[in-house]
C-alpha cells in the first residue's frame, strides 16, 4: 500500500475540515436532528463494511474510497440550510405546499456541492456528495423525490443513504414525532424492503440491527 505524501494528507484534512463544517452548519439550522450527520455517518460506515464481508454490490463497493465516501455523507442534507425556519422546525405536519418546500432542498443541496466544484477541488469526494445529496430521497419502487427513480436507477450510495437517513430520523425525536424504539424502527426499515428500499441492502440490515441500535443510543 502506497503511503500518502504531504500533499495528500494536507489535502485530506481539507476535505474533512469542509465536510465538517458543512455539517456543523446543517445540525445549527436543523435544530431538531441533534447529531443526525454523525451518526447517519457512522451508519453508513457499518453498513458498507457488512456489504464488504458479504460480497454484496461487491464490484462497486470495493472500487470505492471511504475516506472520500464517508465525509461526503455530511453533505446529504446541506440543502436544508436554504429551507425557511418555519418550515424546517414547525412543530407538527407539514402542510402539502410545505412539503413541496421542503422537498427542494435536494436540488439545492445539489447546486450548493455543484458551486464547489467549480473550484476544481476534490472532485471524486463533492461528486460522492452530489450523489448522495440527489438521491437519497429515491424510492425503490420509483415513488419517491426529486426524479423518481427506481431499483437499480438509482445510485447506490443513495440507496444507502435512504436506509440510514430514514432509520436515524425513525429512532429521534422530531418537531412532528416521538422517537420510536430501535425495535420499531428496524422492523419499518426491514418492512420497507421492495418498496423504499433496496431488498439486498435490507437482508444486510437486518445482520445490524443491535449495532445500529447501539449507535442511536449515542451523543456521537
Amino acid at each position: 500500500m502506497m503511503e500518502e505524501t504531504p500533499k495528500q494528507d494536507a489535502e485530506l484534512g481539507l476535505q474533512n475540515a469542509i465536510a465538517n463544517t458543512v455539517a456543523d452548519l446543517v445540525e445549527f439550522r436543523d435544530n431538531s436532528t441533534g447529531w443526525h450527520v454523525s451518526r447517519t455517518q457512522k451508519y453508513l460506515k457499518t453498513l458498507v463494511g457488512q456489504m464488504h464481508e458479504d460480497g454484496v454490490y461487491s464490484d462497486e463497493v470495493l472500487s470505492w474510497d471511504m475516506d472520500a465516501i464517508l465525509p461526503s455523507a455530511q453533505f446529504h442534507d446541506v440543502g436544508k440550510i436554504s429551507i425557511s425556519d418555519a418550515i424546517l422546525n414547525k412543530p407538527g405536519k407539514l402542510a402539502p405546499e410545505e412539503f413541496e418546500i421542503m422537498k427542494t432542498h435536494v436540488q439545492r443541496g445539489v447546486e450548493a456541492i455543484e458551486k464547489m466544484e467549480r473550484f476544481g477541488y476534490f472532485m471524486e469526494f463533492l461528486e460522492h456528495a452530489k450523489t448522495i445529496a440527489g438521491t437519497h430521497h429515491e424510492k425503490w419502487d420509483g415513488s419517491g423525490y426529486p426524479r423518481g427513480l427506481s431499483g437499480l436507477g438509482i445510485p447506490l450510495l443513495g440507496r444507502l443513504m435512504a436506509v440510514v437517513d430514514v432509520y436515524d430520523a425513525l429512532t429521534s425525536v422530531r418537531p412532528y414525532k416521538k422517537a420510536f424504539s430501535a425495535e420499531e424502527s428496524a422492523q419499518i426499515i426491514i418492512n420497507g424492503a421492495g418498496t423504499h428500499f433496496d431488498p439486498a441492502i435490507i437482508c444486510v440490515f437486518r445482520k445490524l440491527i443491535d449495532e445500529f441500535a447501539a449507535i442511536a443510543k449515542k451523543d456521537i
